[in-house]
């Protein structure tokens, strides 16, 4: 005896009252014969409830989508007929996942105009018209880009099996792809390798080069970021050097490698511009035995005249002020350090200038005009007020060599990131 053939699943009209039609889904293979949908005749709402596939539920929890404001145009990322289950689209797809799997909500109210809220409490999950056409733009967004990355990965692999045949594929940004990647960045540089670095750095380079990409205000605004954060810095790695308790001859060297690196800290301490020419830079000396010479720790020139200036460094530790008066309570003598220094430095400067015409000879990119000389060490914060005055005595009648703390230099720096921040 042949099989009466099944009827197609259909969706049909239950019944209609004053205030909704009651619509019904029959699908005569699973035996469901269930409501379906509910349009409200006197609001503007109407109600969904996920219809069966193949006889199971299409959600975990879910047993309603309740539609409002959308005068019966309902917004993409939902389906609108009962043959896909009502619900969300398949491009929706994770969402569902991710509400399976971590939450127990029994209704999805979507709102023209509404709120984005999950309600825990009441097992709601509530989604405005933006929201949901955020989700849809995001997730279309994903999937175009992982179809178009395959059709170029089957155009890849069929360019290395039939490289006479088939064309390799064209380079061609996807839209798209530099947003979702950066939505996953935590917003730390460590996150990057260097590979990520330096293609950051080639897009952003390129980019600058593109007429009416960047206005200027946002160059402006990019570059005072960058200044800001790269001060900020040097502020913090010098501030770290400050907390060290011993003065060893690595301490020296650790704040020589910090201001060669920062070498734009000298243009705080000098009154015209300069640029760091050498650090540890021979300035003459030797004898015909090749030994005395000396060096200085960095060799600074003014960016316009060439002249040049000595600059010796020391330690935040080194002492400047003899501990005990000299005379009476208030008569300090200066430090066997801080005289050192000076004596240093100026016997540095002297070489130089003695031997200068033999370095002209070999380079005509520097020149010596009176050149001045400076030695930084030491702290202010440590002396105590009678030492500070004599040191103050002593240094403002210094007339070659400057005297820079290097609390004083801290300061100069903090002060120059307030004027660029504005916070002065």
């Amino acid at each position: 005896m042949a099989k009466t053939a099944l009827n197609p699943p259909v969706e049909y009209g239950k019944a209609t009252t004053t205030t909704k039609k009651v619509f019904y889904f029959k699908d005569e293979e699973y035996k469901k014969d269930q409501i379906s949908k509910e349009i409200f005749l006197k609001e503007d709402k109407e109600v969904h409830y996920p219809t069966p596939f193949r006889g199971d539920d299409k959600y975990k929890t879910i047993k309603k989508f309740t539609y409002k404001g959308f005068k019966k145009k309902l917004p993409a990322g939902v389906y609108k007929v009962s043959t896909f289950g009502y619900g969300f689209t398949k491009t929706l797809g994770p969402i569902v996942s991710y509400l399976n799997a971590h939450h127990d909500f029994t209704e999805v109210i979507i709102e023209n105009g509404g709120k984005d809220e999950m309600d825990i409490a009441g097992k709601r999950l509530l989604i405005s018209e933006k929201g949901l056409h955020k989700l849809q733009s995001a997730f279309s967004a994903i999937i175009s880009r992982h179809k178009e990355e395959k059709e170029r990965a089957a155009v890849q692999e069929l360019n290395l099996l039939f490289p006479t045949v088939v064309p390799p594929p064209v380079k061609r940004y996807v839209s798209g792809t530099l947003t979702s990647a950066l939505s996953e960045w935590g917003s730390s540089i460590s996150e990057f390798n260097q590979a990520d670095k330096d293609a950051i750095k080639d897009l952003f380079d390129k980019l600058t080069l593109l007429p009416n990409f960047f206005s200027e205000t946002n160059l402006a605004k990019t570059k005072e970021i960058i200044d800001n954060k790269f001060i900020e810095t040097a502020l913090k790695e010098f501030d770290a050097l400050l907390k060290s308790t011993s003065d060893t001859p690595t301490l020296e060297k650790k704040f020589q490698a910090f201001l060669k690196t920062n070498s734009w800290v000298f243009s705080t301490l000098f009154a015209q511009p300069v640029i760091l020419h050498q650090d540890e830079a021979y300035v003459g000396g030797k004898n015909y035995r090749n030994k005395n010479g000396k060096y200085s720790d960095f060799l600074i020139k003014n960016g316009m005249s060439d002249n040049v200036s000595f600059t010796e460094i020391k330690t935040h530790l080194t002492e400047l002020v003899e501990k005990k008066p000299y005379r009476g309570t208030d008569v300090f003598a200066m430090s066997k350090e801080l005289t050192g220094s000076i004596s240093q430095v100026l016997n540095q400067r002297d070489h130089f200038q003695k031997e200068f015409y033999a370095h002209a000879y070999k380079t005509k990119d520097v020149q010596t005009f009176n050149s001045k000389a400076m030695v930084i060490a030491g702290q202010l914060s440590a002396l105590s007020e009678e030492q500070r005055q004599a040191f103050e005595i002593f240094r403002n009648n210094s007339r070659d060599v400057e005297v820079i703390t290097f609390d004083e230099l801290y300061r100069k720096i903090e002060g120059l990131l307030k004027i660029i921040t504005g916070k002065v």
